[in-house]
């Protein structure tokens, strides 16, 4: 029995491309009790999941988020060796996409409700930040929860001068020793929302607080969290994710009246939104021009895969479905033959040499621009302050020189400048003395003309 007289916690394991399983959980949450997520005191993740509560506190949509989510494992997909593909950077599409959808106020919305784990490279120590001082302070907290090594790349990213790495690796499920805390998780084990494989299994696992059973369920799970599985397959974890967490409301009595807002309670079984049934109408004309078998028709459509999630996911769902079929064009059909997919391979193999060297050049240039100019601001900001240190009897010469004239407040003109300088050159210098100084240039009281 849940407890609604005390706090309670969201947390979210990472999990990479399987995070659609938590935007599934969500949407039944949403959907049958509300209360369960916008009344939570804190909503915590790593890695992938600190995303999905990121998107939660600062009011990101979840349609949203599932689009974009689609829209990185697609682009991953089409390149022949995917997420590790040279032109292929993760953490910039995710920080190019958290640009784009996060408000203004984004870090307001944030702090004290959002905690992020991370992890620090020097010691392996575990973070969880809970603050944050503005908008991109928030971003380079996610990125530094997102950056697993090698994976992500070879540079890690800092926050406030300190470089950190994926916060899975020192703790996977912040918060989770609270016992209010719903833990939530696409691995079987012990989470409170996770899937159910049916089987006992009497080994089990623990890494960065979470529990996972070792079996060939979660060997392939764990596979598809770092290379992105098909858009069907995609699908199917989201209705998983949705499942599980109808599971779990059942199972701690939450369906109740108590705890269920009337107004956004849906009945799923009906629901069958427009995309679904524009692509079974296209997909049943092609079939009739083309003479297709009948048993296909359903690949147009995901059908009884989502048929419980609500009507905003499974339309993303069936329209990112639906263009990676690349619908009824004649090209994307060409594709399909084995032979053009062996072609279409070893010249993407041919040209893998080109654009590894392209990409390192690139980034190599990036680098070095970057390097540079910190360097050149380095010594244009501390270059005056050296000079003036190097040759402070000349710079208190020159004041004092200028505050007996009276001429502290007006600059020196071209023509002040060749008299001073023919007057100081005419006089009869002692023998062993030392000519006037020079004017310094560059300094305050001596602006170049």
């Amino acid at each position: 029995m849940f407890d609604w007289d005390e706090e309670w916690n969201i947390s979210f394991a990472g999990c990479g491309f399987r995070s659609v399983y938590y935007l599934g959980a969500l949407s039944c949450f949403l959907q049958n009790v509300p209360r369960l997520v916008h009344g939570a005191s804190r909503i915590c993740g790593a890695s992938s999941g600190c995303l999905v509560a990121a998107a939660l506190t600062v009011g990101v949509p979840i349609e949203q988020f599932c689009a974009d989510v689609l829209s990185v494992a697609r682009e991953a997909r089409r390149h022949t060796l995917g997420v590790f593909h040279p032109s292929f950077s993760l953490l910039r599409t995710v920080r190019a996409s958290l640009l784009e959808k996060l408000p203004a106020d984004a870090h307001l919305k944030a702090s004290g409700r959002l905690c992020v784990s991370l992890t620090r490279l020097t010691d392996g120590r575990n973070v969880l930040v809970s603050e944050f001082n503005s908008r991109e302070e928030l971003i380079q907290v996610l990125m530094c929860s997102c950056f697993f090594p090698v994976y992500c790349g070879f540079t890690p990213p800092s926050y406030r001068g300190v470089y950190y790495m994926d916060g899975a690796l020192s703790n996977n499920m912040p918060l989770f020793e609270r016992r209010n805390t719903i833990t939530v998780a696409p691995f079987s084990g012990e989470s409170d929302v996770c899937p159910r494989d049916g089987s006992f299994n009497f080994i089990e696992v623990h890494y960065g607080n979470v529990g996972i059973h070792v079996n060939s369920g979660n060997v392939h799970r764990i596979w598809t969290s770092f290379l992105p599985p098909s858009m069907e397959d995609l699908a199917e974890i989201c209705h998983s994710g949705y499942m599980d967490a109808l599971q779990f409301l059942r199972e701690r009595d939450l369906l109740g009246t108590r705890s269920l807002c009337p107004g956004l309670i849906v009945e799923t079984d009906s629901v069958n939104p427009a995309c679904c049934e524009l692509v079974k109408k296209r997909g049943s004309e092609e079939l009739r021009l083309n003479g297709l078998n009948s048993d296909e028709e359903e690949d147009l459509c995901l059908g009884l895969k989502v048929e419980k999630l609500p009507a905003g996911i499974k339309k993303v769902l069936c329209e990112a479905f639906r263009d990676s079929r690349g619908g009824d064009s004649r090209g994307s059909q060409l594709t399909e033959f084995l032979p053009v997919k062996m072609v279409l391979y070893l010249l993407s193999l041919l040209m893998l040499p080109f654009e590894m060297a392209f990409s390192l050049s690139k980034s190599l240039i990036s680098s070095l621009l970057t390097s540079t100019g910190d360097l050149f601001r380095s010594v244009w900001s501390s270059g005056g302050e050296d000079m003036n240190s190097a040759f402070p009897e000349r710079y208190a010469f020159s004041s004092d020189l200028r505050s007996r004239t009276g001429e502290n407040n007006k600059p020196f003109s071209s023509t002040d400048y060749k008299l001073r300088q023919s007057s100081s050159l005419g006089h009869q210098r002692k023998p062993g003395s030392l000519p006037p100084p020079l004017p310094l240039l560059g300094s305050p009281q001596l602006p170049l003309v």
